[in-house]
């Protein structure tokens, strides 16, 4: 997973009773999509195929939707001519279906008395089978189908307008599942640090520069002096996760369990590492 944006966050209190929270790391991490791409980052849409006029608003929202996220690249490759990306798409069906629905509710009359009333609206659901194809050797990378729903505003007389709302919502979430289901997600996480822990400002000094590498050298240097101050371990461990080191959290971690078995803060926190990371 990809770790960025790595600062102190200092948070100012009123005028009247100046206040500092306590120093922080920020970063962000890169969570996987739930299908495995094998890496893969440039994407192409290179056939799609479905029995409703909505298909377009499906494929143009899949591919505004997925190269937002700034992590993946797609583009419609379903004119002439074969598409060429690490990973093809193939929308192999794309229906939708709508249900006229009628719910009782209530309103106001021009007497002011409340009376009830039959209030009308369309259900969408649309669906969508996609594979996902290596670029090179054409094997299959997975499959999966998406749907999506929306509905229509309550009207007192249905007219082919409501149905092309509820159809354009279904569309439309339907693509956004349909991303979902391939794009990773950018996380921010915030971990406070003690600010009592040997060299901690020296540290610090380092991460508000941008030198956290430095950081590290200077707090694991001290680790190796004293080796029985939790504090320090707990920053460290925190230091090492902000800068993708996993498994060097991990050992701190585990000292940091010898140091301070029955310290609840950090248990805590190290189940909330493992959580982040995936580790049983």
């Amino acid at each position: 997973m990809v770790r960025v944006l790595l600062f102190r966050l200092v948070l100012a209190g009123s005028l009247c009773v100046p206040l500092v929270a306590a120093p922080r790391l920020t970063f962000e991490r890169t969570i996987p999509p739930p299908l495995n791409l094998g890496g893969a980052t440039d994407l192409a849409v290179v056939y799609a195929i479905g029995d409703s006029d909505r298909i377009g608003m499906f494929l143009d929202t899949f591919i505004d939707q997925t190269n937002r996220s700034g992590l993946l690249r797609v583009v419609d490759s379903t004119g002439p001519g074969p598409g060429s990306a690490e990973v093809l798409i193939r929308i192999g069906s794309f229906t939708c279906r709508t249900a006229d629905r009628s719910a009782e509710g209530s309103t106001y009359n021009y007497e002011g008395r409340r009376v009830k009333r039959r209030h009308r609206f369309v259900d969408a659901v649309c669906e969508a089978r996609l594979e996902l194809l290596n670029g090179k050797t054409r094997t299959r990378l997975a499959m999966v189908r998406v749907s999506g729903q929306g509905t229509s505003p309550r009207v007192d007389r249905l007219t082919g307008e409501e149905g092309s709302v509820a159809l354009d919502q279904a569309a439309r979430y339907t693509a956004i599942s349909a991303a979902d289901k391939i794009t990773p997600r950018r996380v921010r996480e915030t971990i406070a640090l003690i600010e009592d822990a040997p060299r901690f400002s020296e540290g610090m000094t380092m991460i508000d520069s941008g030198r956290p590498q430095e950081a590290r050298r200077i707090w694991e240097a001290e680790a190796k002096r004293d080796a029985t101050s939790a504090a320090l371990r707990f920053n460290l461990a925190a230091l090492c996760e902000a800068a993708g080191d996993v498994p060097a959290a991990a050992r701190h971690y585990a000292d940091l369990k010898r140091l301070a078995p029955n310290e609840k803060r950090f248990r805590a926190e190290f189940e909330m590492f493992r959580r982040r990371n995936g580790l049983k």
